[in-house]
């Protein structure tokens, strides 16, 4: 399995702190059946800054760590951009990193809605030849009240939206678990991610959040999940799974 979403790398941001946290969270992971992870440390946030530079040194030390410790875990370099005005500068200023290299960006919306200059970003973002996959969408309040906006941004812009396994199985709260299994009724998600910061409270969960993908949906769409994943590690394209 291949997790596109996840805190490992450590003193980075809100994941953990030392190696041996993210040594732990490795050992966890591989138990779980995950043999590669996309780590995406959160950039651009009021705490956090984590440019591209900085994360692919980090995700190369923690790739030796893990040799050296031989624990079976391929971590690839990602992002988790907190989406701002700021945009435009951070992208030209090369401070931005698509996920694995490939031409998605992993994007976090502010919490409280949309921003009114969202679209003008997928716009920009586009032209750049870099499509945005947004980053639990069911947590976002302006998705959660209106989540048949999704289908415009999918069908005109080329969004992709990555559900996590947290939300899936009801972490986040009831409201946050009925977005996002909302979401993956209507084939409008195209990843499965655990936005997992430690092995404790926010782990990966991920056989549970597999298990409601394919009881929502079943194992056909959670099957197309996983293919996507794969893709990305290979900058394949993401098609869309809805009819």
């Amino acid at each position: 399995m291949i997790d596109t979403h996840c805190h490992i790398i450590p003193g980075v941001d809100d994941g953990p702190s030392t190696y041996e946290g993210a040594l732990r969270m490795a050992a966890a992971a591989v138990k779980e059946g995950i043999h590669t992870i996309i780590a995406t440390p959160h950039h651009a946030t009021k705490r956090y800054t984590n440019t591209a530079r900085k994360i692919q040194r980090r995700v190369t030390a923690l790739n030796a760590k893990l040799n050296k410790n031989k624990i079976r875990l391929k971590i690839y370099p990602g992002q988790e951009y907190r989406l701002s005005e700021n945009y435009r500068s951070e992208h030209r200023a090369g401070r931005l990193l698509t996920l694995a290299g490939s031409s998605y960006l992993l994007v976090e919306l502010p919490s409280r809605g949309i921003p009114g200059y969202f679209h003008d970003f997928l716009t920009y973002m586009k032209q750049q030849g870099v499509l945005a996959v947004i980053a639990h969408p069911e947590r976002n309040l302006g998705i959660m009240g209106n989540p048949d906006q999704v289908l415009d941004w999918i069908e005109e812009h080329g969004v992709r939206l990555q559900v996590t396994t947290q939300s899936l199985i009801g972490f986040f709260g009831e409201e946050v678990q009925k977005t996002a299994s909302y979401l993956c009724r209507k084939r409008w998600i195209h990843f499965i991610g655990s936005d997992a910061h430690n092995t404790v409270r926010r782990s990966f969960y991920t056989k549970e959040g597999y298990d409601a993908v394919e009881r929502l949906c079943g194992p056909a769409y959670l099957q197309a999940l996983q293919h996507h994943a794969a893709q990305i590690i290979v900058g394949g394209r993401i098609g869309n799974l809805h009819t």
